[in-house]
């Protein structure tokens, strides 16, 4: 049953209903796929050159707005510096005003509540000459004094007023940096978002490259197992000749000698129970040749339970000839022969224990009699 059903798929797959119905067809859509894939592969492949430059580009981008942005923070480091500083200086200077303020002040008073009658008195009441020079130059002296009490604090109130500009136009410029700041850093990230589209794209586009690359193999593969189902075909049909059911009673004999077990029911001699024999024992001396009774594909040379080593050539057409008990094979899988070409040396039976040759035909997968084959000894 094993057998049966093994010799049935090997009918069913080598059988012309399971090729190609037009080859030829099929072989152009494979060849013209093929060249649409490979200008695909071809525009893949320059696109990724042109995505890796770009890329590129991108990075040396990335590595400007960097530096731009290493400057900006540096200048906002120092600018920071110099206004922490300046604060300083200004809280000092604000404090020396303030005392000078209050110095001023008191004097402002002293001198409103005097006004210049207090100035007369002092000079008249001078004893001589030399005395009103003296109270002269005193006089003079806390002008003077007055005066650069009042320049002083004028001056730094300039001052002052010049560090709050300066403050202020440092301010600004902070504010400046910390824009361009914030510029850069959108600028950055869109930056970085492009080039992670980028290579997304990249990625996506590798993707279908190693898609198409298999899809190209497995399209070239199935060329190639065509090509080869193609000529083998075509070169089994050159041996094979006329079609194998239009050689009903002219096939040659695999060996020449005596059928001892025939085709269908009879019973066992050894155990002398009724069986049905689904092809002949034919007598044949220890290593005689065995031949082909047609050309055809071998699809099968190996041992087999029940049947020892096997050979099964396929002859189209859904018929196929079986040659068992072999002591020796000659051909592999696959393998073309001719008509009458040998396929291996007859051995012994396992069931007779006599040199002898199994042999089977059989069309579909099922058994014929091969006596009805097979040509008359006579002739």
């Amino acid at each position: 049953m094993a057998f049966s059903f093994c010799l049935f798929l090997l009918s069913a797959h080598f059988s012309p209903s399971f090729a190609s119905k037009n080859p030829k067809r099929e072989l152009k859509k494979i060849e013209k796929r093929l060249r649409t894939e490979k200008r695909k592969i071809e525009q893949a492949i320059e696109k990724e050159k042109s995505i890796l430059t770009e890329i590129e580009n991108t990075n040396k981008a990335l590595r400007k707005k960097h530096e731009e942005l290493k400057h900006y923070n540096k200048r906002l480091t120092n600018t920071n510096s110099e206004i922490d500083k300046l604060n300083e200086e200004i809280l000092l200077l604000d404090k020396k005003l303030g005392d000078r303020k209050d110095i001023l002040k008191t004097r402002l008073r002293s001198l409103y509540k005097q006004q210049h009658g207090i100035i007369a008195d002092v000079l008249i009441s001078a004893r001589d000459y030399h005395d009103l020079i003296k109270k002269i130059r005193y006089i003079s002296f806390i002008a003077d004094h007055d005066n650069r009490l009042i320049e002083s604090y004028n001056s730094g109130m300039e001052e002052l007023s010049g560090k709050m500009a300066r403050l202020e136009g440092l301010r600004k410029d902070l504010e400046s940096s910390r824009k361009k700041i914030r510029i850069k850093t959108v600028e950055m990230k869109k930056e970085r978002e492009k080039k992670d589209q980028l290579l997304a794209s990249i990625k996506s586009k590798r993707g279908s490259y190693e898609k198409m690359v298999k899809e190209l193999e497995e399209s070239s593969k199935n060329l190639r197992e065509l090509i080869k189902k193609i000529e083998i075909r075509k070169k089994a049909a050159r041996y094979a000749g006329k079609g194998f059911g239009k050689q009903r009673g002219r096939l040659p004999w695999p060996v020449v000698g005596k059928v001892l077990v025939p085709f269908g029911r009879h019973n066992d001699p050894e155990y002398n129970i009724p069986t049905f024999r689904k092809g002949i024992e034919i007598k044949a001396d220890l290593g005689t040749a065995v031949l082909a009774v047609a050309g055809g594909r071998v699809v099968y040379a190996d041992w087999f339970k029940g049947y020892g080593l096997l050979v099964i050539v396929d002859h189209g057409d859904g018929y196929h000839t079986l040659y068992a008990n072999l002591s020796e094979i000659f051909h592999k899988t696959g393998d073309i022969i001719k008509r009458r070409q040998a396929v291996g040396k007859a051995g012994e039976s396992g069931v007779l224990n006599v040199p002898s040759l199994y042999f089977e035909i059989r069309h579909k997968g099922k058994p014929v009699d091969p006596l009805k084959w097979l040509r008359n000894m006579k002739n």
